[in-house]
């Protein structure tokens, strides 16, 4: 995947980055068990371990790509998990949803609606709902009515099955539509607390995880797909006006 090959440059997959998120998605959506932790192949198949997660954290600090630098912390975290004490307090946990049944698409295009919100546009009959944390701080977008309903974007870092993912990565989530909601200030939408959802799956990261000035190395022929059918500002769109959208809901 990470060298490029032609099958995971398709309409469907993206490229190899973008597949490569996706496929690491299956591993971070599954309860770790520890027989299962050379599962990922990302050692040699003789090792019955990993090397010491210390060791994998110093070879994460010579990485001078941001999307590697995405991916394989995302990798570490699958295959060394850290246990909730040696989590960052500040990060919001994700229940995760155990089945494998949010009907909601990740083709190279998925991104067409997030950027257009992250200009403020929202479409037609189109809602935006802000997923917020226990103290009210903004996580995730949630759109509606704009392509596959209950797929989200994550506006800052959170965890799910111990892995940190990070701004930019695509989920699925599953609530009761019954729940109270509150109306955002001025888009069309509600405010949902993340602890009334019950639950997420991490589907890939977007190309808005890494910075515009890096989108195209990271995503090659993905991100020229979304600039050859016009989506809006592929090039310029960014997590911090996404952000900004939801603070100016609340």
């Amino acid at each position: 995947m990470l060298n490029e090959h032609f099958s995971h440059r398709t309409e469907r997959r993206g490229a190899g980055f973008t597949q490569a998120t996706r496929h690491l998605a299956t591993y971070v959506n599954r309860a770790w068990r520890k027989q299962e932790i050379t599962d990922v192949r990302v050692f040699d198949g003789r090792l019955k371990e990993p090397p010491p997660r210390a060791e994998l954290e110093r070879l994460l600090g010579k990485l001078d790509r941001e999307e590697s630098r995405l991916l394989v912390s995302i990798m570490l975290d699958v295959v060394c998990p850290l246990d909730d004490a040696a989590l960052p307090s500040e990060l919001s946990r994700l229940t995760i949803w155990p089945e494998d049944d949010l009907k909601i698409g990740t083709c190279s295009l998925a991104e067409k609606y997030f950027l257009e919100l992250a200009a403020a546009f929202v479409r037609g009959k189109g809602q935006v709902n802000v997923l917020v944390s226990d103290s009210g701080e903004p996580i995730l977008l949630e759109k509606m009515n704009l392509g596959d309903n209950h797929s989200c974007i994550s506006v800052a870092p959170v965890v799910l099955n111990h892995v940190r993912l990070p701004p930019g990565s695509l989920f699925g989530v599953r609530y009761d539509e019954a729940i109270a909601l509150r109306k955002n200030r001025g888009a069309p939408g509600h405010v949902i607390p993340v602890r009334a959802c019950s639950g997420f799956r991490f589907l890939r990261l977007s190309t808005l995880s890494v910075a515009p000035l890096h989108r195209a190395r990271a995503f090659t022929a993905h991100f020229q797909a979304q600039l050859d059918v016009g989506l809006f500002a592929p090039r310029e769109a960014t997590v911090e006006q996404l952000r900004q959208l939801a603070l100016d809901q609340l």
